[in-house]
């Protein structure tokens, strides 16, 4: 039978969550994934289902989000999610079909990048996505460790009053990393404060923690605790959500009172950024097991206005190709100009090139927090050696760029 894909409609939402949840390999659970969540978060025009006859055997969706690019400036970028193709309907080109809607979607509502977290990461390089954040995932046995520098005071605090104070910390810290991705009313309502006992997977309640320096909120964090005992001692742990720190001594007074729960010495935080200062505040820093993993990664769908967006660390001018493979109309010869950090782009014709790259490798580069040399080493990029520093010079960022927000 052929397959088709288009958006769904309202009365096909149960069965499109339905086929989410199968493709997970879990059960729709109304109190996990409530209809209310998918209302609020999921426009159903930007949702693309694979249909065989009535049954849905696919799923994508994408969130409307902003997205900080170098110099503080907030763009439009299409979040890609809850991605499934059925078991019964793999290597079928469903996934291709219904990314191709996707992406011609972001393209004719003007959206010049989409951004993913990836499940796989072998599956969306083809697609033209690239590894545009990384994170560190880290862990530690409190009872080795102390976390040194000045800070103010830490107390808890009720979802009702974390709902009035973290959103405008978040917000002031995420202009200041590229990255980092808006946040609407309801996707803190739904996602953030969001905590039913189906999600807590054996762990606590969401805890609420909020640092002030002379009496001013400057950072918050959310953890769960998941008491342990072995052999008559205390061995529980501390499972961080999310951790924001505007200053220094937020980060501080933060990170010094995780590490020091009484009977919860295992600490974990899956995303921090790469150049976290935590491991510089704590002396014997090898205690910190720590992991680096790709996070954000970005697909590029209108180059010019992409490139124009942003700030650069370094004049000059390049001329390149970007070769698409997915959208070769979104690709070509190109010519970016710096002058005092702000950068014009437009198309050129092939004469004069200075280099060629993948629009993946355009896509990692994009936040600041890529390696054009290593790039040219690796084979990614062909060009003058000449060329290619400039790019990383023009290219790289003051701050590791880094995503909060996973979707």
């Amino acid at each position: 039978m052929e397959i088709t894909t288009r958006p769904i409609i309202e009365d096909e939402s149960v069965a499109f969550r339905e086929a989410i949840m199968i493709g997970f390999g879990e059960d729709l659970d109304d109190e996990e994934f409530p209809p209310e969540w998918f209302a609020d978060l999921v426009p159903l025009d930007r949702t693309v289902a694979a249909f065989e006859g009535n049954q849905i055997v696919g799923t994508l969706a994408g969130f409307p989000f902003d997205v900080t690019v170098p110099g503080g400036v907030q763009i439009p970028m299409a979040g890609t999610t809850i991605v499934t193709v059925a078991a019964t309907h793999r290597r079928r080109g469903l996934l291709t079909a219904m990314m191709r809607d996707h992406l011609d979607d972001g393209r004719s509502r003007g959206e010049p990048l989409v951004g993913l977290w990836a499940s796989e990461s072998l599956i969306y390089g083809r697609f033209g996505f690239g590894v545009a954040t990384e994170r560190e995932e880290i862990e530690m046995d409190q009872t080795r460790i102390s976390v040194e520098g000045d800070a103010g005071l830490v107390r808890l605090t009720t979802p009702e009053e974390a709902g009035k104070v973290f959103p405008a910390l978040y917000d002031e810290e995420r202009v200041k990393r590229p990255g980092m991705l808006s946040r609407a009313e309801k996707r803190w309502k739904r996602e953030v404060f969001f905590d039913p006992s189906a999600r807590r997977r054996g762990l606590s309640a969401q805890r609420y923690l909020v640092h002030e320096t002379e009496g001013r909120a400057d950072g918050y964090a959310i953890y769960r605790q998941k008491p342990n005992w072995e052999a008559g001692f205390a061995n529980g742990e501390v499972r961080i959500r999310e951790i924001i720190a505007t200053t220094s001594a937020a980060h501080t007074g933060l990170w010094r009172f995780l590490t020091t729960i009484d009977l919860f010495p295992q600490v974990k935080r899956w995303n921090l950024p790469v150049d976290d200062p935590l491991r510089l505040k704590v002396p014997d820093h090898r205690r910190i097991i720590r992991k680096r993993w790709d996070a954000l990664h970005l697909r590029i769908l209108d180059v010019v206005q992409a490139l124009e967006a942003r700030t650069y660390a370094a004049d000059g001018t390049l001329r390149f190709a970007v070769d698409d493979p997915f959208i070769p109309e979104a690709g070509g010869e190109f010519e970016l100009t710096v002058a005092d950090g702000v950068g014009l782009c437009h198309r050129i014709d092939r004469s004069g090139i200075d280099l060629t790259m993948d629009t993946v490798d355009l896509a990692s580069l994009y936040l600041g927090g890529g390696d054009a040399e290593a790039m040219a080493m690796a084979g990614r990029m062909t060009g003058s050696e000449e060329s290619v520093r400039n790019l990383n010079r023009m290219f790289r960022g003051d701050v590791a760029p880094w995503c909060e927000e996973v979707f």
